[in-house]
């Protein structure tokens, strides 16, 4: 009994680990990015930016090989963490994720892709939005703080290659 207790006890402690934060690679170009990101006033409101998660094929399938890793997060009425500039891989592609979630288990994710220039400053600014016509989503937008000019964001492509995840499954 003991081994079924140590293994629920590890796959909790895993499970409740943060997502690792975000390093730029070693001798790769850098921009700077600051976050003016907003959960607006709810201490249930969260937005957490990340890098996505490295996906290959294995088996035939779509699994992430390296895990997602966070650039900013914000909690309603505080300042973004971390605060200030942090470095970017620039030059590339890179994909990123914001997903926010409010109260009533509301949740919001914008996918895409840009690429940053190195050497240049960026600003990130969004955040949850709520009103008349929207139920919580979120928006974001990333602006040159040099030219002010906003930040071309992609969508990421779907196909990956693998043939298991061509294959669609027979209908009823």
């Amino acid at each position: 009994m003991k081994p079924l207790y140590s293994g629920s006890l590890l796959l909790l402690i895993t499970a409740c680990s943060p997502i690792p934060q975000y390093e730029t690679p070693a001798n790769a170009p850098q921009a700077q990015i600051r976050s003016e990101m907003d959960a607006l006033f709810n201490r249930r409101n969260y937005l957490t930016l990340s890098a996505a998660p490295t996906i290959a094929c294995k088996y035939g399938r779509s699994v992430p090989v390296a895990p997602a890793r966070q650039l900013f997060s914000v909690r309603g009425g505080y300042p973004s963490e971390p605060e200030g500039f942090r470095a970017i891989e620039s030059g590339k592609p890179i994909h990123l994720v914001l997903e926010g979630g409010a109260s009533g288990n509301r949740r919001c994710t914008v996918d895409f892709v840009s690429e940053f220039m190195p050497g240049a400053r960026y600003v990130i600014k969004g955040g949850i939005t709520d009103g008349p016509n929207v139920m919580s989503g979120c928006q974001v937008s990333i602006v040159d703080l040099d030219s002010g000019v906003r930040l071309f964001q992609a969508k990421p492509s779907a196909a990956n290659g693998c043939a298991l995840d061509r294959l669609t499954p027979p209908t009823p």
